[in-house]
């Protein structure tokens, strides 16, 4: 009699930490369906594919930092350990919720997402959660909305660009610090002078060169590695590079190791009605003052943006 071999096929079963992970991820899937959420945040070890058939943006911001690291050797019989352990998770939980609290403000402030709710989707080796969150509640966004009581939101989200742009990329592969002071531009102009020739002085009333266009961005960056400030019309008309502020910065408190750029341009707004964004040479970082305090944060990394088409990382 011949023998018939048979050869059976072995599929893999998920374990129930990929059950759980599915799940967590369809079920973020379904709120933001029937939320009709603006947008979802991932962070870790999350799949996308998991989001395919949302119609609203899917970012994930997991480069910002890295995941948590897997927890291993625990002395369990040690209970200072085990509450330290604890508090360490509880920490890392409220910095990843305030990561994705602050993407959301800078892709809503970008322009990417509209005001409403969003996901967050959190999955580190030991832990998934998630997140929603009411963009009209975000600090950020309030404040945001506060500049946008005195400059256009428009002018806003170009500077913000540019100095993402910046911030990332700088110039020729050099990096590059400078600050945009936005509004009430009689009253800066009167308070700053020259420490170069003005490259935006008299311009053609039918020409004038606005932040707003995107044919003027190359100009600007180049413009940027001058010394000084740029100071722009609150409908984002250039009206001066390489300008030095003439202010007295005593009573002015700023981060410690920031340097004069930041101090005069926190002043200038305590001053006036002005509005500055300011991006540092050294870090990258920009910073965004109104009424003498720095009303946001931003590490160039929050926000996974494309800039002329090419995706920065």
């Amino acid at each position: 009699m011949e023998k018939i071999s048979t050869v059976r096929s072995v599929q893999s079963v998920p374990s129930s930490r990929e059950k759980r992970k599915a799940l967590i991820e369809k079920s973020a899937a379904d709120m933001a369906i029937a939320l009709e959420a603006k947008a979802v945040f991932t962070f870790g070890t999350v799949d996308s594919r998991s989001f395919v058939n949302l119609s609203i943006p899917v970012i994930d911001i997991t480069q910002i930092k890295n995941v948590i690291e897997k927890l291993s050797n625990l002395d369990h019989e040690n209970l200072s350990r085990i509450q330290n352990l604890a508090e360490n998770v509880r920490n890392e939980a409220d910095k990843n919720t305030s990561l994705i609290l602050n993407a959301a403000a800078v892709e809503y402030i970008l322009g990417r997402i509209d005001s409403g709710c969003v996901i967050g989707v959190i999955s580190s080796p030991d832990t998934y959660s998630i997140l929603v969150h009411n963009m009209e509640e975000n600090e950020n966004v309030k404040s945001i909305c506060e500049c946008e009581k005195r400059i256009k939101s428009e002018t806003l989200q170009n500077v913000l660009n540019l100095s993402l742009d910046i911030a990332m990329k700088g110039r020729e592969g050099k990096k590059i610090g400078t600050a945009f002071i936005i509004g009430d531009e009689e009253e800066v102009m009167s308070r700053s002078h020259q420490i170069i020739l003005n490259p935006f002085r008299s311009q053609d009333s039918n020409f004038e060169i606005n932040i707003n266009k995107k044919e003027n961005r190359e100009t600007v960056i180049g413009f940027a590695q001058l010394d000084g400030i740029f100071v722009l019309s609150g409908t984002g008309k250039i009206l001066a590079a390489g300008r030095y502020l003439d202010v007295d910065t005593r009573d002015i408190e700023i981060d410690k190791g920031l340097g004069t750029r930041h101090l005069s341009c926190a002043t200038i707004t305590r001053d006036t009605n002005a509005v500055a964004v300011v991006i540092s040479e050294s870090g990258g970082t920009i910073r965004i003052y109104m009424d003498g305090k720095e009303i946001m944060f931003i590490e160039p990394s929050v926000s996974l943006i494309e800039i002329d088409g090419e995706k920065v990382d």
